[in-house]
């Protein structure tokens, strides 16, 4: 059975797009015309406030391209060609209540860039999509399928980002406080230098003086710098903490409301809850990961901040780094912990063949 149809006018010509049935929080389009294959339609949160899941996100294939990898001969291509196309876009709107776009660079299967003529086309195709389903009745059930699907995983880095935070700020705390008395041991040493001046002037006391990286007027001017600089920044930082942990909040919120409206299977096993860990080691190149350390983090979040720059300070010396994973087990962690390096050097590698 198939769904609405809809037309979009792209530099290639028309190309039609014909829905088909939903599919929890999906909705998969197939082309025709001017392009042949499909894009996958689904919820996700806004850019900018991941707690909200007001925004729709088109992907060039027929899954999900932040969660599988079609294969390259189900992507979808101009009509008389034969290159496959990877690529989203992001369908919100913003304060203003005005629709806004965010592009997600598109590539071919061998990871080129596509011509500007095609790369419009895409983006058209995306687009109408998008809006399509951003008019649709069941607009709700899909957004809500989305937030059941994507939660864990925000729940996950905004925990993250909130011990992340915290932990740099209380680094540049730490900075701005130390910067005070450097700042005054600084120039304590240059009105020193200054009198031995006037009472003898001498011209090693006049270089003592001068200003070039190193001596102690430059040291005066970045101790005076460094103060302010810091304090700023550690309000920013905390600042970033507090948003990360509203939306957390609010996500959890939104989960348990949702968890209260199904009804509980009798029969259902309980799972282990997921706890934060602290994976210090050494992170290689192509993903790989080398573990030295995992203990379980405090739940406490000012302690767990003062236990992750601890790990980090003790790691640097090594050259090596502290990461928060979220797992049932320290085995868990470990198995999470080298999931994410790949998945983390999957994405730089992608974005360095669009840089």
């Amino acid at each position: 059975m198939t769904g609405p149809s809809l037309t979009v006018e792209t530099p290639a010509g028309r190309v039609h797009a014909t829905a088909g049935p939903l599919q929890d929080d999906a909705v998969v389009f197939e082309l025709g015309g001017a392009m042949r294959g499909s894009v996958y339609v689904t919820g996700t949160h806004d850019p900018h406030h991941w707690n909200r899941f007001t925004a729709v996100r088109a992907c060039l294939g027929p899954v999900n391209s932040f969660r599988a990898t079609a294969p390259a001969e189900d992507l979808p291509r101009l009509a008389r060609s034969c290159t496959g196309y990877r690529g989203s876009l992001t369908l919100y709107r913003d304060d203003l209540d005005r629709p806004q776009v965010t592009v997600y660079p598109m590539e071919s299967a061998a990871g080129h860039e596509p011509s500007r003529k095609t790369e419009a086309t895409l983006t058209a195709v995306l687009r109408g999509c998008a809006e399509h389903v951003a008019q649709r009745e069941d607009l709700f059930v899909i957004l809500e399928g989305a937030r059941h699907r994507d939660t864990p995983a925000l729940l996950r880095f905004l925990t993250w980002s909130v011990a992340h935070h915290q932990a740099d700020a209380a680094r540049l705390e730490r900075e701005a406080r130390a910067a005070m008395p450097a700042c005054r041991a600084a120039v304590a040493a240059w009105w020193t230098a200054a009198r031995w001046f006037i009472a003898c002037p001498h011209p090693v006391l006049l270089l003592v003086l001068a200003d070039y990286p190193g001596s102690l007027s430059r040291t005066v001017a970045v101790e005076q710098w460094r103060g302010p600089y810091c304090r700023t920044a550690a309000v920013r930082e905390r600042e970033y903490a507090r948003r990360a942990q509203a939306e957390a909040d609010s996500l959890r919120a939104a989960q348990d409301q949702s968890r209260s409206r199904r009804p509980a299977p009798h029969s259902a096993t309980p799972q282990e809850p997921e706890r934060a860990y602290f994976v210090i080691g050494q992170w290689k190149g192509d993903g790989e990961v080398e573990i030295w350390h995992i203990e379980e983090a405090p739940a406490d979040p000012a302690a767990r901040a003062d236990a992750h720059d601890q790990h980090a300070s003790d790691a640097e010396d090594s050259f090596g780094s502290v990461e928060v994973v979220y797992a049932t087990s320290p085995q868990a962690a470990a198995e999470q912990a080298r999931r994410e390096a790949r998945q983390t050097s999957e994405r730089i590698h992608r974005d360095l063949t669009h840089s």
